[in-house]
């Protein structure tokens, strides 16, 4: 045979089967195995491998994770347009837009809202606000972050826009 460990191997793997080998060498001291006794071969005694059964682990209950919600605060709520104490033209029609900028992000369970006298007058996702016909007069915007619960995370600082429309009682004759 060429390849005596791939004998032994086949051989060994046979031995279930309980068939007599036999092991010789030759001049060089090769060994040959075999299952037929030659000139000087010697019976071998093949000793069953033991078998080691797969390791199965057991299934572990998936127990839901609980997870602990950091704490969270806004770090800023800043009205950046208008500037306070701006001075709306009758020309624009009592439109404005109101913007403003939220540090972190809105989360998804709160809501922005724009007040006018701490009146609630817009509510969103969004940090900006368009207003239109606004009455004439002085009106005070303040955006602020409430939760589900109702409760006031962060307000921004306060706008005063001074709004000036043309009045129908003021004729020029």
């Amino acid at each position: 045979m060429k390849h005596p460990a791939i004998a032994l191997f086949c051989l060994l793997s046979l031995s279930a089967q309980a068939t007599e080998v036999y092991m010789s060498r030759d001049a060089d001291g090769k060994v040959t195995f075999s299952d037929k006794p030659a000139g000087n071969a010697e019976k071998h005694e093949v000793k069953e491998l033991p078998v080691v059964p797969a390791f199965v682990a057991p299934k572990k209950e998936e127990k839901p994770v609980k997870t602990k919600e950091l704490p969270f605060s806004y770090t800023s709520l800043t009205i950046v347009s208008p500037v306070n104490d701006f001075q709306l033209e009758s020309g624009y029609a009592g439109d404005l837009q109101i913007s403003g900028v939220l540090s972190p992000g809105l989360r998804e369970s709160d809501t922005l809202l724009l007040l006018d006298r701490n009146s609630v007058i817009r509510e969103g996702r969004q940090t900006a606000f368009t207003l239109k016909n606004l009455s004439r007069g002085e009106h005070i915007f303040q955006m602020t972050v409430r939760d589900k619960d109702g409760n006031s995370l962060i307000s921004s600082n306060p706008v005063t826009v001074h709004v000036q429309r043309a009045s129908v009682l003021k004729r020029n004759y």
